[in-house]
C-alpha cells in the first residue's frame, strides 16, 4: 500500500507558512494567493508552532464577530496549536485514521527531527488511496483474465 511519501513525490513539499505574530490580514491573502486552505506556522527556526485553516479562521470570527479588524489580529490568536504530524514512511491508512478521528484536513509531515518535508490534505490522500485501488482492482482483472 501507498504511504505519505507517495503523495509528496507526486506533489512536491513545498509548503506554505506563515509566522505566529504576523497579522490575519497577511494569513488571508496568502491562503487566497496560493489557493491553499491551511498554512503552517513555523516560528524563526522552522518548528511547528500550529496551523491555521480556513476553519479555525471562520470559528474565529463566529466568536467574535464585533471584532473583525484583521490588521490587529495575531495569527497565534486564530491558529490551531498542537499539531498532528505524520513522517514519509506511515500509511494512507494512518492519515486516514488520523483525519477523520482528529477532524482536521491537513496533515505536515516531518522527518524524525520535526523538520517540516511538506503537507498533504484529505483530498492528496483520498485520491492516492482511489488510485492504489483503482491500480489492484486493474491488477487483479489482469490476473483473472490470464488465468484463463
Amino acid at each position: 500500500m501507498a504511504n505519505v511519501q507517495s503523495i509528496l513525490d507526486q506533489k512536491g513539499s513545498s509548503v506554505y507558512s506563515i509566522k505566529p505574530d504576523d497579522v490575519l490580514a497577511h494569513a488571508l491573502l496568502q491562503l487566497k494567493e496560493r489557493k491553499v486552505g491551511a498554512l503552517l506556522v513555523l516560528n524563526e527556526a522552522g518548528d511547528i508552532k500550529g496551523i491555521l485553516s480556513e476553519r479555525d479562521i471562520v470559528r474565529y470570527f463566529a466568536r467574535r464577530i464585533e471584532r473583525v479588524n484583521t490588521t490587529e489580529i495575531k495569527v497565534k490568536e486564530v491558529m490551531t496549536a498542537g499539531v498532528t504530524c505524520v513522517k514519509r514512511h506511515q500509511s494512507l491508512e494512518d492519515c486516514l485514521q488520523l483525519m477523520t478521528v482528529g477532524r482536521f484536513r491537513h496533515l505536515p509531515v516531518v522527518d524524525d527531527g520535526g523538520k517540516v518535508m511538506g503537507i498533504v490534505s484529505i483530498g492528496d490522500v483520498v485520491k492516492a488511496v482511489l488510485d492504489a485501488k483503482d491500480t489492484q482492482i486493474g491488477d487483479l482483472e489482469q490476473y483473472i483474465t490470464s488465468s484463463y
